[in-house]
């Protein structure tokens, strides 16, 4: 909820500000190549809570509500948030390494929006609850039952896809960073599955 919360407040805090002042709090905050490599560190961190509109907002927070708990309470608190920032922050690594590398694929737009942070969360719910079933809507309407390894393995494929086919302005390699930095989480810690969590 507190990380909720957060960016909910953080994206009414934005649109308070005059047009001007959004532009200059975008690209102070927003993650760019060229914003870290001029010292914006702190972009990689705090893009994770800026978002490009309401939809991108309830989307990433409808994720959030759905699969957030769940891993909350598989790994307490503290490794929860821990998850939640580290996949956000190698997401962002990957996505400036592709920009860096592939300029004319990836680009070199300002990424913003905490799905690099979601993919991680799901990509450790994924390798954990490996064999449950999950009950998702394909584009919020499509009701699909898919197994946990088998819906990671989707995510990624499309991620893999949306990077050498270039769809849209989304950070498709952040995405994919996201998941890898979830995974990688789970190693470090040897996290282990709590049985009945993943039911309830």
């Amino acid at each position: 909820m507190a990380i909720l919360v957060a960016n909910v407040l953080v994206f009414l805090y934005e649109r308070t500000l005059p047009y001007a002042a959004q532009l200059a709090f975008q690209q102070r905050y927003a993650l760019s190549l060229e914003g870290v490599l001029h010292g914006g560190v702190w972009q990689f961190f705090t893009y994770q809570f800026l978002h490009g509109g309401v939809t991108h907002l309830v989307f990433n927070l409808i994720f959030l509500h759905s699969f957030g708990p769940v891993m909350e309470t598989t790994l307490g608190v503290k490794r929860y948030l821990g998850l939640y920032c580290w996949s956000g922050v190698f997401g962002g690594f990957i996505q400036l390494l592709a920009a860096w590398s592939s300029p004319g694929v990836i680009g070199d737009h300002p990424v913003v929006g905490a799905s690099a942070s979601l993919c991680g969360l799901l990509a450790a719910l994924c390798a954990l609850y490996s064999e449950e079933k999950l009950d998702i809507r394909l584009f919020f309407v499509i009701p699909v039952v898919l197994r946990a390894k088998f819906l990671l393995l989707v995510m990624a494929a499309i991620s893999v896809g949306g990077i050498l086919i270039r769809m849209g302005n989304v950070a498709h390699a952040a995405h994919l960073g996201g998941l890898l930095g979830g995974l990688i989480y789970l190693n470090v810690f040897r996290v282990e599955p709590i049985p009945g969590v993943a039911d309830s």
